[in-house]
Parts: structure tokens; C-alpha cells; sequence
């Protein structure tokens, strides 16, 4: 019966990832919008890809305590998703288009635990391992840099290192574990990431024990759970003050740099900005300026890439846009903004979550 039982999974388990190959390579692709403001009627918004116009809606197969959600990522049609009032200590891992979900509590403990909660970093990551067909949520915890200050301790304080927690869902095991990590040296400047390339997950960050205003990439890797620093280019001559934005393009790592057009005399103003693509992963001499975008109106705040060669972003007038990086042809989107908000790829899948 054990055999049976484990050979019809295997097979579903196959179906599952032929239907998602599939639908890939059809480009069968949507934009998910997902505002994070309050909506008594919450629901997902897809658009189509090559249009941007609305495709679908999907209602939100879960009902959180605080309605201000937090989208952490979308992979292969399931989304890992948070509120803000219980930010990484409730999140919801479901497939809307099957209408399944899985809701994931997980207290925090420890020294980080007996914190006020207004001093505790919460950091999340989703990803998928392809080699044992597993998806992971990644949670960083530990003392906020303001907890540093609250507490006396230095920015570099050994309490902080070493009561960092790195802890690791997976959905095969349905259950997290502690990852020992010998030392956290970094102050994680992002609360969540999708961005996976070779099988790793990215967040940019500050190393604590060399340069707190210089940025890194600090890296995750799915498979043997270790942590790594990734150094960014040398972007200089690119300008002073450079915003950072580190994405995927075309299957790489890469970071996209612009200026606030906030901290602009003149934002409504053509702006030039700036794609490096990390050619060799993990190979520092391997990150290469690829392209010098001009963007019009300038880039507020990045929202991601799509698969045309397209960043789609908020301008000044908090309109989103779309810009494409060859022709600096750009519209804006008729998609209501009001405040945060989430926008990434989307696919409908069969990916089961069950229990």
C-alpha cells in the first residue's frame, strides 16, 4: 500500500511539473498586482503580460487578522504571503487558482523573543528547490538597528551576531528548522525576496564588521543552506547618490540603478539609468553594465522586470509605468495605486498544498 501510495505521488508529482513547464513555455505569464492596503474585498489582480490589461481576479483563498498584506513571493503559482500586524510570525502559503492554502504560524523565541516587538527585524525569503521539489519560506530574526541603539549596543555588538535566528520551512517536512550559522554578520536591509538565481536566495544587506554604509548581497542557498556575501560592482562612475534595485534579468543576478526623482529638483525630467548583470554567478570580474537606460518621467520606486525587456516602476506622480529598456518607449498603467503594493510574475499552476 506504502509503494502505491508513494508511487501515485510521484506521478502527480510529475504531472505537476509538466503542467508548469508547459504553461511557461506557452507564455502563458501574468503580472500579479496585489495592493497591500486595507480591502474588506481582498483579492489578486492579473494582468496579461503582453498587454498589462486586466485578466483576471482571483479572491484571496485565506482570510487574514490585518488586511494590509505583504506579498514575500510568487513561484510557480503559489504565493507566500504575510500581514503586517504578524509580519513572519503568521504567513500564508497558497495557490489561488486551486483555492488552497496553507496558514504557517511560527512564534519567535530566544533572546529575540523577549524583545519589544518594535525592535525585532523580521526578514523573509521563498524559494524553490527544484533537485527535491521543495519550496522553503527563510526567516531571519533578530535585534533591530534601533534596538542596537535602545539596548547600548554598537552597530557591531556580539549579542547582536549571535542572537540572530535563521530558520527554514519546508513544505515537504511541513515544519521549520534552526539553521546554525556561526555568526549573522549582517544587517538585512530588505524584509522579503523572491529573488532566486542558481538555486540561491538574495536580499541586499550591510555587513556589520566592515562597512555599515556600504551594500552587499547577502546570499542564501536553498539546497545546502549556507549563507554567502556577494559584492556589487563598482558603480561610481555611474553617479553620486544611486538608488540600488537588485533583480533578475534574463536568468542573472543584476542591480538596476536610478536616482529618486523624490530627492530631484526637476523630476518630471528624462533620467538615465543603469543595468549591471552579474554574467558568471558568483564571479565578482563577471558583473558587466549592460545597458544606460533612458527612463521618462523619472523612477520613484522600481516594481520589477517583465520577460519583453520591460521595468515597470512608480514615477513621481505616483502613476505606475512601464518602460521599455531598447526603445525608452514608455506608458503608464491603468492600474489604481493606491500606496504599497506588490507587482511580479505570476503563472496558474496545480501545485498542491496539502495538510
Amino acid at each position: 500500500m506504502c509503494v502505491q501510495s508513494l508511487a501515485r505521488s510521484d506521478k502527480r508529482s510529475m504531472f505537476i511539473k509538466q503542467h508548469s513547464r508547459t504553461r511557461e513555455s506557452k507564455g502563458n505569464g501574468y503580472l500579479l498586482y496585489v495592493s497591500m492596503n486595507y480591502d474588506p474585498c481582498r483579492a489578486f489582480t492579473l494582468l496579461c503580460e503582453e498587454t498589462f490589461e486586466e485578466a483576471l481576479e482571483i479572491d484571496v483563498p485565506f482570510q487574514p487578522v490585518d488586511m494590509y498584506l505583504i506579498v514575500v513571493g510568487s513561484c510557480n503559482g503559489l504565493l507566500c504571503v504575510s500581514d503586517t500586524d504578524r509580519f513572519g510570525r503568521v504567513i500564508y502559503l497558497c495557490n489561488p487558482y486551486i483555492r488552497r492554502c496553507r496558514v504557517i504560524e511560527h512564534p519567535i523565541t530566544g533572546v529575540v523573543g523577549s524583545l519589544d516587538p518594535r525592535h525585532v527585524h523580521i526578514t523573509l525569503g521563498f524559494g524553490y528547490y527544484e533537485k527535491t521539489d521543495d519550496y522553503k519560506i527563510i526567516r531571519i530574526v533578530g535585534p533591530s538597528d534601533e534596538c542596537d541603539d535602545y539596548l547600548g549596543w554598537s552597530f557591531k555588538n556580539q549579542e547582536t551576531v549571535e542572537c540572530t535566528q535563521v530558520e527554514v520551512y519546508s513544505t515537504i517536512t511541513k515544519s521549520w528548522k534552526n539553521v546554525e550559522v556561526e555568526g549573522f554578520l549582517w544587517s538585512v536591509y530588505d524584509i522579503n525576496s523572491e529573488l532566486v538565481v542558481c538555486d540561491t536566495l538574495h536580499w541586499k544587506a550591510f555587513n556589520r564588521y566592515t562597512n555599515k554604509d556600504t551594500l552587499v548581497i547577502v546570499a542564501f542557498h536553498l539546497g545546502n543552506e549556507t549563507f554567502q556575501q556577494i559584492t556589487l560592482p563598482n558603480y561610481e562612475v555611474d553617479g553620486e547618490d544611486m538608488m540600488e534595485y537588485v533583480t533578475l534579468y534574463k536568468g542573472h543576478l543584476s542591480l538596476f540603478l536610478f536616482k529618486n526623482v523624490d530627492d530631484h529638483p526637476h523630476p518630471w525630467q528624462d533620467q538615465c539609468c543603469y543595468l549591471w548583470v552579474m554574467k558568471e554567478y558568483g564571479v565578482y570580474s563577471s558583473w558587466t553594465k549592460t545597458l544606460t537606460i533612458t527612463v521618462a518621467p523619472g523612477v520613484v520606486r522600481p516594481l520589477g522586470f517583465t520577460r519583453n525587456d520591460e521595468i515597470v516602476f512608480e514615477d513621481y506622480e505616483q502613476d505606475l509605468v512601464v518602460c521599455h529598456f531598447h526603445t525608452s518607449a514608455a506608458r503608464a498603467l491603468k492600474v489604481d495605486v493606491t500606496g504599497l503594493l506588490y507587482f511580479g510574475s505570476y503563472m496558474d499552476s496545480l501545485v498542491l498544498l496539502e495538510g
